[in-house]
């Protein structure tokens, strides 16, 4: 069963030069499937318009982040691990690699928060300490 939601998203990227905040709203759809979190929703840039689908699959242990559109790839996040994805963008591919902290997931009666702490590495060099938290509020 499907269920409309409202989704924040909230990124903090650490950097050389400071910390860099990143926040998207959107509308999408969330169900529980097999013990799994299944969150979907699309992500319009607003200079060109176009369109990337977005599928989070996630529960305590992973969380697969997979985008269709503009910007494609597939990112998998395993505490304690590393994972390399092909991430494709209008610039060009990048070789992506994450090494995932921690993550955590809170259910609060309609409301889940998804927690994800990593390292992120583009072409084998370290390009930030990163954070994204996401809130799916159910009502």
């Amino acid at each position: 069963m499907d269920k409309d939601v409202l989704v924040k998203i909230s990124g903090l990227q650490g950097a050389v030069d400071g910390e860099e905040t990143v926040e998207l709203m959107a509308r999408g759809k969330y169900y529980r499937k097999n013990n799994k979190h299944y969150l979907l929703y699309d992500d319009i840039e607003e200079e060109s318009g176009m369109t990337t689908k977005n599928t989070i699959k996630f529960n305590e242990d992973k969380v697969e982040v997979l985008r269709n559109g503009m910007v494609n790839g597939k990112l998998i996040f395993q505490q304690g691990k590393n994972s390399q994805s092909l991430y494709g963008t209008p610039y060009g591919d990048i070789l992506l690699e994450v090494m995932t902290k921690k993550i955590a997931v809170e259910e609060i009666t309609d409301n889940i928060n998804l927690l994800i702490e990593y390292e992120l590495y583009a072409d084998n060099t370290k390009v930030t300490d990163s954070k994204i938290i996401i809130d799916i509020n159910g009502q």
